[in-house]
């Protein structure tokens, strides 16, 4: 119909989750590269927040706001210093979040079959 309405075929799966035949190597792939791309846009704003958090900052750190002090960051030391041991998470985030996935679909698919038969069990998830 293409509204956009409620209602759904009754064969569609949903665009977020992966098809039910997805092999447990889709599921880890898809975890991995979650987890390495979510860690990496993310990595800068943690680093700058463990600077602010830091019991014994820098003298010359006068942080205001997060955007202020990686603007200070990258000034002072930098463009690349709020990057530094970006590669290091990366090659712990990707096995780590792959087999989170793995084990999360796989637990939901043999909890989905004990609670609720058919489509998908909220207490599964």
């Amino acid at each position: 119909d293409g509204g956009g309405g409620g209602c759904k075929d009754a064969g569609s799966e949903d665009y977020e989750n992966l098809p039910t035949s997805a092999s447990l190597s889709t599921h880890m792939t898809a975890g991995a590269m979650a987890g390495i791309l979510e860690h990496s846009v993310m990595y800068p704003v943690d680093s700058v927040k463990t600077r602010m958090q830091s019991l014994n900052p820098d003298p010359k750190a006068q942080y205001t706001s997060v955007y202020g002090a990686l603007k200070k960051i990258i000034r002072t030391e930098g463009f690349w210093r709020p990057l530094r041991g970006l590669n290091v998470m990366m090659l712990g985030a990707g096995p780590a979040h792959a087999l989170y996935f793995a084990c999360y679909e796989n637990m939901k698919r043999t909890l989905n079959a004990v609670f609720h038969h058919q489509g998908n069990s909220h207490l599964a998830n």
